[in-house]
């Protein structure tokens, strides 16, 4: 399906949910240096940021399968993964915000919809012990009425369970929502969920969506021009 290349939205909300990695932060280059920091514990050949940036998505857990699997060709037995995966942990939270930086447009959004009354929060796949405190370094927790973190499996977009917990804890229609992500797994939990969603050009997944009307795409958060709905 098409990607609908637009360069500004306007919708009328009562709520925003926005994705994080890809979408908010570009935290690329940390998650690298601590997936190529644990292959250096096994001894394996480390990878390119690029290399890794197509790995990003889905947890730090799966991060590191993937990692892996690219550079060593195997999969992990449970022991092993429970070491390094406490090791990546570790890594990673040690150096949240070293090298990974905002993205432009994303501060002046933010600050806009707030002030306009938006109800706005953070759904990410990451876990809520790594996810809390990069968002304290990057200085964006105070935009975010409440933050939602697949800390359970089952809680993982494309699964619609944080959205619709966001749609409930703050009494939002979905149709009064929208979702904004850098991934098909955003897209389809919101519509999952009856939410709108709405793609960005950079990040790190895709935003072609299989489904009946192909997702409006930006190039900036700021991009999107929501204002408080009258209902």
């Amino acid at each position: 399906m098409p990607l609908r290349q637009i360069e500004t939205l306007s919708y009328d909300v009562k709520a925003a949910a926005v994705d994080l990695d890809g979408t908010m932060i570009n935290s690329a280059p940390d998650l690298a240096a601590a997936a190529n920091l644990t292959l250096e514990q096994m001894n394996a050949p480390v990878l390119s940021v690029e290399t890794v940036i197509g790995m990003i998505g889905d947890g730090i857990d799966t991060l590191l399968k993937r990692c892996v699997k690219e550079s060593l060709g195997k999969e992990l037995s449970d022991n092993e993964m429970k070491k390094y995966r406490r090791l990546m942990r570790e890594f990673y939270a040690a150096d949240l915000f070293t090298k990974s930086h905002v993205y432009p447009g994303v501060i002046s959004a933010l600050t806009e919809w707030r002030e306009k009354g938006i109800v706005l929060s953070c759904i990410t796949n990451k876990a809520s012990e790594l996810t809390l405190p990069l968002l304290e370094k990057a200085e964006l927790t105070e935009y975010f009425n409440n933050i939602y973190c697949a800390d359970e499996p089952t809680d993982r977009k494309p699964a619609p369970a944080m959205i619709h917990s966001f749609l409930s804890d703050f009494d939002v229609e979905p149709d009064h929502c929208v979702m904004v992500g850098d991934s098909v797994h955003d897209l389809h939990a919101a519509e999952s969920d009856g939410v709108f969603g709405i793609g960005v050009s950079y990040g790190y997944g895709t935003v072609d969506s299989d489904s009946q009307n192909s997702p409006p795409v930006v190039d900036r958060l700021d991009a999107i021009d929501l204002h408080l709905a009258n209902v």
